[in-house]
């Protein structure tokens, strides 16, 4: 049986066909090619725009490099030396850069060095495919993925690990120090006196850096501290935490294309709507925008302040109605006709802030009523007087006696235990809620009700007894006359406001088309491009690496959408 034979190697073409006659006529690197030649890439602010005049090896052009990077992250090659590689073995690179080679130093440091510019260049493609009708502007579905960053979970510190290694290592130099001394008059050794040393002197350093650590983020305010892309966050994943980024997007109903997004590092969604709404209107010049979001997104604030720019947030409620309430500060200020009719922002506010409905929200917003709502807060009494002149170690001694105290300049509280108890939440009320749970987890002591030792504390707060000591005045009743042992025992200080509360009617159709919208680009981003994960330390370039997935994901469908030719035709 003859098989089909190719080619003798070391035979010589006496004229070789060109490059152009190894890429189809439809392939989609000429697209890429086209796209970026049209490119004005002074004005986007690349570098190496301009060749100096003073002599030397002159730089590689940026369209060049630019067109590689693209060309890679369409095909799965984000690494450098993999696309340095290419340009050596791949015919259509070959074709896409004319057979140049740069080395894989030249392509990261190109990447590193224009991550502003590469954003620009994504805004840039959303203008030309809009030209081309591709963006319906009806409205857009925003969502949340997480990607992991260049950071280990063991390289990300929070407050509560910090104090549980400074805990763990006190105690084991502790043993070693008592080991130590039991080597001095014992002849059963398990370890030498240099072995002891040696790892008495590792917990010091552990100890001296976790230190560091613990003032570092008491001294910022941060809640989280990551020591290899300082800007990652631990977040829950679906393969579990891991430290990354959560990415937003908004993905436009028409053609699936993605319209904008934002790289944060948030754990959760919410708050996230009105800046990447705000952002898209921006790129295609509007003044009102409809999106809708999942349950993650409800947090009344946000809306309203998305109200507040001409978005319409259509937030999937977690009871399932079809309306919510949404409010403003109360200004009391007389409307014009003209500032209804506006979509300027500032008018927009000045009616809602009136309990005005402007001409843009009707049949979208209902129902104004103006409402008065108590504010509470406490003075100082005499116990938070007494805890302000305090040190650490006299607030964990007075919390021993069976109250909570919370160190206000560090942000802290001590548990009667003598524990630890770091902010974990702000509640609706604005109560801050502290907790603790890895030493609650051998505690015994019932100074809270809640299944870990977790207090609420008033931003005026300072102290309050724990539950234990409470109910055991409650049952004997000993000095009733005096303080009632309660946690917040102070009269409190009452302020009246007013506010203006209005009936949102939530679009259901819309809503239900979200999942439709959203899962398809993260899907083929994670899976088709293969980038569920940052190659690039910090957010700026974290930024730009997902501006490199949104451009291949946005050629990519618009290539399925109108054919890689009638793109070619309408690029020319």
């Amino acid at each position: 049986m003859n098989y089909i034979q190719g080619d003798d190697r070391r035979v010589c073409l006496l004229f070789p066909p060109c490059i152009d006659e190894y890429v189809e006529k439809d392939n989609p690197v000429r697209i890429i090619d086209k796209f970026v030649d049209g490119l004005d890439i002074e004005s986007l602010g690349f570098n190496h725009t301009s060749v100096s005049e003073k002599g030397g090896r002159p730089p590689y052009d940026p369209k060049d490099m630019l067109k590689l990077y693209i060309y890679g992250y369409f095909n799965s090659i984000r690494s450098s030396r993999k696309l340095e590689r290419e340009c050596r073995v791949n015919v259509e690179v070959m074709w896409l850069l004319r057979k140049l080679t740069p080395d894989h130093d030249t392509i990261a440091t190109f990447r590193k060095d224009n991550v502003k510019a590469i954003k620009k260049v994504f805004k840039e493609l959303n203008r030309q495919l809009n030209e081309f009708g591709l963006f319906s502007h009806s409205y857009i579905s925003i969502d949340g993925s997480k990607f992991k960053a260049v950071n280990a979970k063991d390289n990300n510190f929070t407050l509560n690990k910090l104090d549980d290694r400074l805990s763990r290592l006190e105690q084991h130099e502790s043993d070693y120090l008592r080991m130590l001394d039991e080597n001095d008059f014992g002849d059963d050794r398990s370890l030498t006196k240099e072995e002891l040393e040696h790892k008495i002197a590792i917990c010091q350093e552990r100890k001296a850096r976790y230190e560091a650590y613990r003032d570092q983020l008491e001294k910022t305010g941060e809640s989280q501290l990551s020591t290899t892309d300082p800007d990652a966050r631990l977040m829950k994943m679906n393969e579990g935490f891991g430290v990354g980024y959560n990415v937003q997007t908004g993905v436009d109903a028409k053609n699936h294309l993605i319209s904008g997004y934002v790289v944060t590092n948030e754990p959760t969604d919410h708050g996230q709507i009105t800046d990447l709404s705000k952002e898209v209107m921006a790129d295609f010049d509007l003044d009102q925008l409809e999106v809708v979001a999942d349950k993650g997104y409800q947090d009344k604030s946000d809306m309203a302040d998305a109200l507040e720019n001409g978005i319409i947030p259509n937030v999937i409620q977690s009871n399932g109605m079809s309306t919510t309430e949404v409010e403003f500060a109360y200004t009391g200020k007389e409307i014009t006709k003209g500032q209804q009719e506006s979509r300027n922002p500032e008018d927009i506010r000045a009616c809602l802030g009136a309990g005005q409905i402007p001409v843009m929200y009707d049949g979208i917003l209902s129902d104004p009523q103006i409402v008065e709502e108590k504010v509470y807060s406490y003075p100082e009494g005499l116990e938070d007087s007494e805890i302000l002149q305090m040190t650490p170690e006299q607030m964990e001694a007075k919390a021993r006696e069976g109250y909570f105290v919370r160190d206000a300049a560090r942000n802290l509280v001590y548990c009667p235990e003598g524990c630890i108890l770091r902010p974990k939440s702000v509640k609706n009320n604005g109560q801050i809620r502290y907790c603790n749970k890895l030493a609650c987890r051998q505690c015994k002591n019932k100074c809270t009700t809640a299944r870990f030792k977790e207090a609420d504390f008033d931003k005026d707060i300072l102290i309050r007894r724990c539950h234990k000591i409470w109910k055991e005045k409650e049952q004997h009743k000993d000095n009733s006359d005096e303080q009632s042992g309660k946690p917040n025992n102070r009269k409190r200080i009452v302020k009246i406001v007013k506010k203006v509360v209005f009936t949102l009617h939530l679009n259901m159709a819309k809503m239900n088309q979200r999942k439709c919208l959203s899962e398809h680009p993260f899907g083929t981003i994670k899976r088709t491009l293969n980038s569920y994960y940052f190659l690039m330390k910090t957010k700026m370039k974290a930024d730009a690496e997902m501006a490199l997935c949104c451009i291949s994901y946005n050629l990519r469908r618009a290539m399925n959408v109108l054919s890689v030719n009638a793109m070619l035709l309408r690029m020319a």
